[in-house]
């Protein structure tokens, strides 16, 4: 039986993915810019862009973990995968040019984290907009 909802949960969790190129409603402002320019912000040396997004995408949790291990647990800090440099990319601005916090409704964390039911919980420690215009 156990196995049965395991099986089934799999199922249910890897629809999640399948339709991951499909638009996603708030990008984030210059994630959009990169997006529209043609640029490969998430390119991972010897994969293609395609295949690095996916990898971005289903494996994130994981990153950021063994990220959240290196920084906190062996004091390595800085380099290129930061939760800082998400959200340079991954926030909005509303009408009056101000930053919208990445964990609100309809923003580009949040709409991913409430489709499949998981709580947003970085935000907690961790800001929510850039610190300094980009």
């Amino acid at each position: 039986m156990n196995r049965l909802i395991i099986v089934f949960l799999s199922i249910m969790l890897s629809s999640v993915f399948a339709y991951a190129d499909q638009h996603i409603p708030n990008l984030g402002k210059k994630a959009t810019e990169f997006k529209d320019e043609g640029e490969k912000a998430h390119k991972r040396e010897g994969m293609s862009h395609a295949a690095s997004l996916i990898l971005q995408r289903k494996m994130h949790p994981e990153l950021l973990m063994h990220k959240r291990d290196k920084t906190l647990r062996q004091g390595v800090r800085g380099g290129y995968i930061q939760l800082k440099k998400c959200i340079e990319c991954h926030t909005s601005v509303d009408e009056n040019d101000e930053y919208i916090p990445i964990n609100s409704a309809d923003q580009f964390c949040s709409t991913c984290h409430q489709k499949v039911g998981i709580s947003l919980d970085c935000f907690s420690c961790h800001r929510t907009t850039p610190s300094k215009e980009i």
